[in-house]
């Protein structure tokens, strides 16, 4: 299903273009059928609104159909594209242009989604949403994979969330030149929230690991005492170890705990390592 992405007519100009560009930008597309260089670039508009359908609007105006609206923006040729903003329009082109033109062309008009992610998810952060806030950030990270002001503020959330080991590897790979307060603050509580994850039944636990015979149950409990504190690696790490063993172990639990932990990790390549993993033992 498309979305803000629309073939306006006449009676639906007031509302999608005027009205909707109150909201935000719209980009008005004057074409016809018979423009070879409008074959080319609708597809184009429509490529780079499918990547942030929520930055902009597009709108087509169907040149040999909608007369009188050609008539009263006085087009002269296809393709004729206009930016609306707050009801105007504001900047257009014409003719044939480049993909890099047209993308920052696009660019110049629309908010930068990332940081408009971040704002939210700071926000939420300091609403004590932190679920909300961290589903937020995520979304900017993957719009802006390189910004470090973002990375800090999802490692922010997830030590919030207590999910200290998906902070930690967002903040070994923050270069020294963004090495700010926040983030010494941060590294801090890093260091707490790990030497609080190191919780009396997981030392004696580890301890008894060393010695004895039978490893296979108390590997599966200290897997689930990992879980608990929130050390992913470590509790996937045994109970793959514990399924390499038994595949049922538990009447089946330790693979259920383990699909369980796998769901709420964030790391894609971890989760994809393991699930592999898992699958060759299932088949």
């Amino acid at each position: 299903m498309q979305v803000n992405n629309y073939d306006v007519s006449v009676s639906t100009f007031p509302q999608i273009i005027i009205e909707g560009s109150k909201e935000k930008p719209v980009l008005v597309v004057f074409w016809s059928q018979q423009c070879s260089v409008c074959h080319s670039l609708l597809p184009l508009l429509d490529k780079i609104h499918s990547e942030d359908n929520q930055a902009f609007t597009l709108a087509r105006i169907n040149c040999e159909v909608e007369q009188q609206i050609v008539s009263h923006f006085g087009v002269q040729s296809v393709p004729s594209v206009f930016m609306f903003v707050d009801g105007q329009g504001v900047d257009g082109f014409a003719g044939e242009q480049s993909e890099e033109f047209v993308r920052l062309f696009i660019k110049k008009h629309t908010p930068d989604q990332a940081l408009t992610l971040l704002n939210q998810g700071q926000t939420l952060f300091a609403q004590g949403q932190l679920t909300e806030a961290k589903t937020a950030v995520l979304q900017a990270v993957k719009l802006a994979p390189d910004n470090n002001e973002i990375k800090l503020a999802l490692a922010q959330i997830y030590l919030g969330l207590g999910e200290h080991e998906n902070a930690q590897p967002i903040l070994a790979v923050i270069p020294e030149v963004d090495q700010n307060m926040i983030y010494h603050s941060l590294i801090s509580q890093l260091g707490a929230a790990m030497q609080s994850a190191q919780t009396p039944e997981i030392t004696a636990l580890e301890a008894l690991l060393e010695t004895a015979e039978d490893r296979t149950p108390i590997e599966y409990k200290l897997a689930i005492e990992y879980k608990q504190a929130s050390r992913n690696s470590e509790s996937l790490a045994l109970l793959y170890k514990v399924l390499l063993t038994d595949v049922g172990y538990e009447n089946g639990e330790a693979k259920k705990t383990m699909i369980e932990l796998l769901a709420s990790v964030d790391d894609p390549r971890q989760v994809s390592e393991y699930r592999r993993k898992l699958y060759s033992l299932l088949h």
